[in-house]
């Protein structure tokens, strides 16, 4: 491509595989040290009780634009993004272009001649994911430690070994970022993966989640560090009001007492949220990752003072969820509330297993889902077919009149769907990095 700078780590000796995989992932950024500045209305936030607000973007010009506080100084209270296939695809030919990912692939295949494309390209993505969060890292953690979200190419989803390997690599690159585990319901090592992951020390982000039973095992099964509630897909799917900040709410009570009773680390984040009155409405979830548009419009809004902003975390929403009558009589009362509460059984379930040698040593997902599947909680998982992959794949929320609707407890519906759609953009980088092959 005329006009391209060349890569100045292209032509430097590697001292193996892994060096090169990780020194390609690495910034050209030189590193920034703006001043931290407080923005009160997230102050507010974190007096109520959240730990960390992330920007939902993998684009440094749209993240320089949020932050700004003046002149060479940027918001204190954003500590870190996260970002995922449709946020990576948004940036992936700038690096692209700016990079060598045909000199990438040469280095990588002369130091592993049996390297097949499919092992290859979630590599390439991996290094790409590395640059854009080495990128943030440099121009804002200005000395604090940014934690920025990478995830996983969509296609490690059955390869536990590769997907373990690739998560090490984009820690070392990024010696602050939290590795994205898609929950997949249709590969349930992705619990193994997350789990071993963690208790290597890298922290995972477990990501497509969606109820609060979901939220629950992955601290019971994996100890992640985080796990999320995609709000905004639910009110939207479901055609709520409130519903997402519901189960986000018992989701994060759920957490917090398994913190306390049975020591686990996970912290809830608050996800895909569409308007800033989120903020106000679960003030004092652990963790919030928004559109950089949403914290924008929360930060100049004028509704709702600081002084105003308190902690919702009693609050409960079950009477005023908002969700339509059509929606109401289509589902099921009862499929819906499955998405906020959680069987004791099932939390005592999680708590035995987690905790015997079998589970500790496991490494066959299809055992694990046999397990829960043998103590009445198969239905975390569903391996669709073919037709139903088809049907899955037509968009981000359910299909009312589906009959794959009608079979599937939501959340695991949700889940599926989230996968989905990132393969799609998915398959979309991977065309585009095969092409500069």
């Amino acid at each position: 491509m005329s006009g391209r700078n060349p890569d100045p780590k292209a032509s430097r000796p590697f001292d193996d595989f892994d060096d090169a995989v990780i020194t390609y992932g690495q910034s050209s950024r030189a590193e920034a040290r703006p001043e931290l500045v407080s923005a009160p209305l997230l102050a507010a936030l974190r007096k109520a009780g959240t730990s960390h607000i992330y920007a939902d973007t993998a684009d440094t010009e749209e993240l320089a634009d949020l932050l700004s506080a003046g002149d060479k100084a940027i918001i204190a209270e954003i500590d870190g993004n996260t970002a995922n296939q449709p946020l990576v695809r948004k940036v992936i030919e700038r690096y692209l272009d700016r990079g060598e990912p045909a000199t990438w692939a040469q280095a990588l295949q002369a130091r592993r001649p049996d390297l097949s494309a499919d092992q290859l390209v979630p590599l390439l993505y991996a290094i790409v994911c590395g640059q854009v969060g080495n990128d943030i890292v440099q121009a804002f953690a200005s000395g604090r430690s940014w934690e920025v979200s990478l995830q996983l190419h969509m296609g490690l989803a059955s390869d536990p070994a590769a997907a373990k390997q690739i998560g090490r690599y984009l820690r070392r690159m990024v010696p602050t970022a939290f590795v994205k585990v898609p929950f997949a319901p249709h590969a349930p090592e992705c619990f193994l993966v997350a789990r071993d992951l963690e208790q290597e020390g890298i922290p995972v982000n477990f990501t497509s989640t969606f109820s609060a039973r979901q939220a629950v095992a992955a601290g019971l099964l994996a100890n992640v560090a985080r796990t999320n509630i995609f709000m905004g897909r639910l009110n939207q799917g479901l055609r709520a009001e409130l519903l997402g900040e519901h189960v986000d709410l018992e989701a994060q009570r759920a957490l917090t007492r398994l913190r306390r009773e049975a020591g686990i680390k996970t912290q809830l984040i608050v996800a895909s949220m569409r308007d800033w009155q989120s903020f106000v409405r679960t003030a004092g979830c652990d963790v919030y990752t928004a559109p950089c548009s949403a914290i924008h419009d929360f930060l100049t809004q004028t509704d709702v003072s600081p002084h105003d902003l308190q902690s919702q975390i009693e609050t409960s929403y079950e009477d005023r969820l908002g969700i339509a009558d059509d929606v109401v009589r289509a589902l099921g009362r009862d499929r819906i509330t499955r998405l906020y509460r959680v069987e004791p059984e099932f939390v005592e379930f999680l708590r035995e297993f987690s905790a015997t040698r079998e589970y500790q040593s496991l490494q066959d997902g299809d055992r694990l889902f046999r397990r829960l599947d043998e103590a009445g909680f198969g239905d975390l998982f569903f391996a669709p077919s073919e037709t139903e992959w088809n049907e899955i794949r037509r968009g981000k929320v359910p299909d009312l009149d589906a009959p794959i609707t009608k079979r599937l407890p939501l959340d695991t519906l949700y889940s599926l769907m989230a996968d989905a759609d990132f393969e799609k953009y998915q398959e979309e980088m991977d065309r585009e990095i095969a092409r500069r092959l």
